[in-house]
C-alpha cells in the first residue's frame, strides 16, 4: 500500500521563510524609492517635485501590483498563482541592475511631470510592480497553507511594514553615506535574486498540499459574507486619509522647512510605523485612546493657525509630524479592526491601496484649489484644514 502522507513541516520553519520573504520584499520596495529618486534628481535640480512626483507614481504602481494580486488569486490556482508570479519576478531581472533607462536625457521645458512618470515607468515600473504584488499575494498562500495561524495571516503585514520601515531608515543614515549609487543598485540586484529564491521556496511549500484551496483561503477555515461595495468604499476611505495627508505634510516640510531628503523619509517612516502598530494580533494601541489623543492634538494644530502660538519652526514640525501620526494610526486602527476574515484579504489591500492613489490625488490636485488660504495663513498650511476636516468625518465613521 503506498504511503500518501506527506512530509512534515515544522509549522515555525514555514512561518520564518514567509516572514522573510515578505520582509525581504518590502525592504526592496520601498529601498528603491529613495535610491531611484536620487539618481534622477542631477537631471531635474528640482528636488521637491522630484519626490513629490515620486510619490504618486509609487502609489499608483502599487495600486496595480494589488489588483494584479487580487486577480490572481481569485482567478488562478495556486498553482497556476506561484508559476505566474516566479516569471514575472523572473522576466523583471531583465530591468536590473536599476539605472535610468536609455534615450531618457533632460526635461522638456514643458510637461516635466509626465515626462519624469514615463521615467519612472520605464526603468523601474516592471520590478516595483512585481514587487509591490508580493504582500497580499504572499500573505494568501500563507492562509492556503496548513499553518496554525494561517486564518489571520494579517499579521505578516506588520513584518511587511517593519521591513519598509527599516529600509527607509537605513536608506539615508547607512545606505547612502557608505556606498555609491552603482554599488546600490547591484547591491539590490543580488537581494532581489535571492527574494526570488525565497518565493520559490513560499510557492513549493503551497503545493506540496493536496488540491490547496482557491479563492484565498482555507476552506475548513470560518467563512464571513463577501465585503459590500459599502465595505470597500469605507476601506478606501479610511486609508486615503492618512495617504492625503502624507503628501501634505510632505509638501509642508520641504517648502516651510527645507528641501532635505532625509526629512521627507520622516513622513513616510512614521506612515509605515502606523501599519506595524495596528496589525498586531493584539493591539498595542487602544483605538479609543488614540482617538482621544488625536482630538486634542487636532485641538492645538488648529489653534496654531488662527493664534500664533508655536514660533519656533522646529517646535510647529514636531506638532504637525506628530498630529500627522496620531491621525494615521486612528485610520490604520479602523482598518485594522475592520479586516475580513482572509479569503478577502487581497480584495481588502486592493481598496486600501485604492483609497490610497485617491488621497495623493486629492492632497496633491483638488486640495490647494478646494482650500484657499486666509490671508493670516499661509498656503503651505493647507493641509491643516484638511487633517481637520478628514479627522472630523472619520470619527464619525468610527463611532457608526
Amino acid at each position: 500500500m503506498n504511503d500518501t502522507r506527506l512530509p512534515v513541516i515544522r509549522p515555525g520553519l514555514t512561518l520564518s521563510v514567509y516572514i522573510a520573504a515578505i520582509f525581504l520584499s518590502a525592504a526592496l520596495l520601498f529601498a528603491v524609492q529613495p535610491m531611484f529618486t536620487k539618481m534622477v534628481l542631477p537631471r531635474l535640480g528640482g528636488a521637491p517635485t522630484v519626490w513629490s512626483i515620486a510619490i504618486v507614481f509609487f502609489q499608483t504602481a502599487l495600486l496595480a501590483g494589488y489588483t494584479y494580486a487580487h486577480l490572481l488569486t481569485r482567478w488562478l490556482s495556486s498553482r497556476q498563482s506561484v508559476i505566474v508570479q516566479v516569471a514575472l519576478m523572473s522576466l523583471a531581472t531583465l530591468a536590473l541592475p536599476l539605472a535610468i533607462a536609455p534615450g531618457w536625457g533632460r526635461p522638456p521645458e514643458q510637461g516635466e511631470a509626465l515626462w519624469l512618470l514615463g521615467l519612472f515607468t520605464v526603468s523601474i515600473g516592471l520590478p516595483f510592480f512585481a514587487l509591490s504584488a508580493n504582500g497580499p499575494l504572499l500573505q494568501a498562500w500563507f492562509a492556503r497553507s496548513d499553518h496554525p495561524s494561517r486564518h489571520d495571516p494579517y499579521f505578516l503585514y506588520a513584518a511587511s511594514n517593519v521591513g519598509s520601515f527599516l529600509a527607509l531608515l537605513a536608506y539615508p543614515f547607512a545606505v547612502e553615506p557608505l556606498s555609491r549609487l552603482g554599488d546600490q543598485a547591484w547591491i539590490w540586484s543580488f537581494l532581489y535574486y535571492l527574494l526570488i529564491v525565497l518565493i520559490l521556496i513560499c510557492g513549493c511549500l503551497l503545493l506540496r498540499l493536496p488540491q490547496a484551496p482557491q479563492d484565498g483561503g482555507d476552506v475548513s477555515a470560518p467563512t464571513e459574507p463577501a465585503p459590500t461595495w459599502r465595505d470597500g468604499i469605507i476601506w478606501a476611505g479610511l486609508a486615503a486619509v492618512p495617504s492625503g495627508l502624507l503628501v501634505s505634510v510632505t509638501a509642508y516640510i520641504s517648502t516651510d522647512v527645507g528641501a532635505v531628503p532625509l526629512l521627507w523619509v520622516v513622513p513616510l517612516a512614521l506612515y509605515l510605523l502606523t501599519f506595524v502598530i495596528v496589525f498586531q494580533q493584539r493591539p498595542v494601541i487602544r483605538q479609543q485612546a488614540a482617538l482621544f489623543v488625536q482630538a486634542a492634538l487636532l485641538s492645538v494644530l488648529a489653534t496654531t493657525l488662527v493664534v500664533t502660538i508655536i514660533k519656533q519652526l522646529l517646535l510647529s514640525l514636531a506638532l504637525n509630524l506628530l498630529a500627522f501620526f496620531v491621525t494615521a494610526l486612528v485610520c490604520h486602527g479602523e482598518l485594522a479592526r475592520r479586516r475580513p476574515a482572509a479569503q478577502y484579504l487581497t480584495a481588502f489591500y486592493m481598496w486600501m491601496s485604492l483609497g490610497g492613489v485617491i488621497g495623493g490625488i486629492f492632497s496633491a490636485l483638488l486640495a490647494p484649489r478646494l482650500f484657499q488660504p486666509l490671508p493670516s495663513i499661509p498656503s503651505s498650511s493647507c493641509w491643516r484644514f484638511c487633517a481637520a476636516l478628514a479627522s472630523d468625518r472619520l470619527a464619525s465613521i468610527v463611532r457608526a
